[in-house]
């Protein structure tokens, strides 16, 4: 097929689910004759960015739209601003709930997105695209989903937990996969003609069955390169943390949903927010918070944040003492507008927050925030990544809080000494173009000491740049040997000197990694053209990243409290588009 036909936009979709459809508004006073009205909802939203007028819009059980065993319960035709109300009959009993929507104009755009369990959609009252984020369509959602499927074989099992667990575990594969979608999607590189797929729902359901991805050797991200070919691979390298950064795209990739409307992620109480703000270098449509591919010259190095009077109410109200820190928490969904004290820099940022394992912060429960937001320079709209943790004052760092591997690592082929873990880090770099590494880090009170490992699976540890594409012998390259808790932040691990090589060009400066984060930054100034950058690697899913959307975590670091690994399995997936 032509690459022109891929046209992605990222669909926001609000729903609001009622208890009857009388409460609902409009649609008569009650139920028809033989029909619950416990399972009637009402569903509002819009296709968005920039608004697709007539998108199609259909509401789907037991599968996305297309795929074998789907079950069509409702569907409706956006009007000219891309906006749809429809109203349809739940399934009884608890049954996953899918939405999708394809272009009129196109037919190869198909993106889908997972809605929660039919039962608990029906009695969770209103929802809406801010405070239920998977409600959103997207390259994101629809890359989740075709890694589900490949892993279980379907979507027989799926539910909250099972879609969580996929994220937490595989949320780089998802990452690799809704960028390629992106990429061919927005005509941001030219592809090859060896792409087999039609539709981008194919095109995930592509990049995932070749990626082997429950063996030890997977490989997204060579497999999504390989699969557009041409020259895409050059935008493979920087749309990774142009998704993650966004505040549409970025909460999707983390954790899954809390259901009930409302619900408390985070309790009420004070809390300290430490950490590391990193500007990307990406400009935002500012309306859409559609993602573009500009580069500045300049970013501000990344900076370390420490407010130490945060305030949650218990309305889930967000402030500090010092006005710097001022949002909302509904559920898992955090929504901050957050000043750095050092730049004078204001951020809006939208992201997850996620319970950490107990074991890390001295037996007191502490929370992990993963978010990617907007902020202004020279009167443009950018996008920056933020991770951070709130503690409570009685809580207290604990790097050695994790002493082994659990059974959710995944070694991916690397091998490390006992009492190290293996990990696979994902590079992204804009401008030099990046890859993936093995590398082994050993937990200490004192900190993280990162060490090469005795062996790597070479399948999956290659560089790739704008031009020459994949290539095994320009596989990038890290030094920073110790991690010490920053000054005055010790949820935050910091390494001076810290350097990384990406196609031979080499960033040297400051590491950091925030404690339950997935992502490592290095600030600093490349030796070659002196320009300010923030490297971002995307760590895998592993023991030392796990945290849960229940507001308690008492576990350790190895196991999820949540039971968030349904996805264990290695079936295929079918797609009938």
């Amino acid at each position: 097929m032509s690459p022109t036909r891929f046209i992605p936009r990222p669909l926001v979709l609000a729903l609001a689910a009622c208890a009857a459809l009388s409460a609902c508004g409009g649609g008569g006073g009650g139920a028809p004759a033989g029909i619950n009205s416990s399972q009637l909802a009402s569903l509002s939203g819009s296709a968005v960015d920039a608004p697709i007028a007539g998108a199609q819009i259909t509401i789907t059980a037991d599968a996305p739209s297309g795929d074998s065993g789907a079950t069509v319960i409702g569907s409706v035709t956006a009007n000219a601003s891309g906006g749809f109300t429809l109203q349809v009959t739940l399934p009884s009993g608890s049954v996953p709930v899918f939405a999708n929507a394809v272009d009129p104009t196109d037919a190869a755009l198909v993106l889908s997105s997972y809605l929660g369990q039919s039962d608990a959609l029906a009695a969770a009252g209103t929802l809406s695209s801010s405070n239920l984020p998977d409600l959103d369509i997207s390259p994101v959602t629809t890359a989740a989903l075709a890694v589900y499927a490949q892993l279980n074989g379907g979507y027989t099992n799926l539910t909250p937990a099972a879609y969580a667990g996929t994220l937490q575990t595989y949320g780089s594969d998802v990452l690799a996969i809704a960028a390629a979608i992106k990429a061919v999607g927005d005509k941001l590189c030219t592809p090859s003609t060896t792409i087999t797929s039609t539709t981008t729902t194919n095109l995930a359901a592509a990049i995932a069955a070749g990626a082997n991805l429950s063996s030890s050797n997977p490989v997204t991200l060579s497999t999504a390169i390989t699969e557009l070919g041409g020259n895409c691979a050059g935008v493979l390298a920087s749309l990774p943390s142009v998704i993650s950064a966004d505040p549409v795209f970025g909460p999707e990739l983390e954790l899954g949903d809390v259901i009930d409307a409302g619900a408390a992620a985070l309790p009420a109480g004070s809390y300290v927010l430490q950490g590391v703000v990193a500007q990307t270098g990406f400009g935002a449509t500012a309306s859409t918070l559609s993602s573009t591919l500009t580069t500045p010259n300049q970013v501000s190095p990344a900076d370390v944040i420490n407010d130490t009077a945060v305030t949650v109410s218990s309305t889930g109200a967000v402030s500090s003492t010092d006005g710097n820190v001022s949002g909302n928490v509904v559920g898992n969904l955090l929504t901050l507008t957050l000043i750095d004290p050092g730049t004078h820099t204001t951020y809006t940022l939208r992201g997850k927050i996620g319970s950490m394992p107990s074991a890390m912060t001295g037996g007191t429960q502490a929370y992990a925030v993963r978010s990617g937001g907007t902020y202004t320079s020279n009167g443009s709209t950018m996008l920056a990544k933020f991770n951070a943790v709130l503690a409570p004052a009685a809580a207290s760092a604990n790097w050695a809080g994790v002493t082994a591997p659990g059974s959710i690592t995944r070694t991916e082929g690397v091998s490390c000494a006992a009492g190290s873990f293996p990990v696979r880090l994902d590079v992204f770099a804009a401008r030099d173009g990046g890859g993936t590494i093995g590398e082994c880090i050993a937990p200490s009170a004192t900190g993280w000491a990162l060490s090469t490992p005795s062996s790597t699976n070479p399948g999956d540890d290659f560089g790739f740049d704008g031009q020459s594409g994949m290539s095994t012998a320009s596989a990038p390259s890290l030094s920073a040997p110790t991690w010490t808790p920053a000054t005055g932040a010790p949820y935050v691990l910091s390494a001076t000197g810290a350097s990384i090589t990406v196609n031979g060009t080499q960033t040297t400066g400051t590491l950091y990694y925030v404690m339950g984060s997935q992502t490592i930054v290095i600030a600093g100034t490349t030796g070659t053209t002196g320009t300010t950058s923030n490297v971002l690697l995307h760590m895998h899913g592993n023991a030392l990243t796990q945290v849960s959307e229940a507001a308690s975590n008492s576990g350790d670091a190895n196991t999820s409290s949540s039971g968030l690994m349904g996805d264990g399995g290695s079936g295929s997936h079918q797609s009938d588009h």
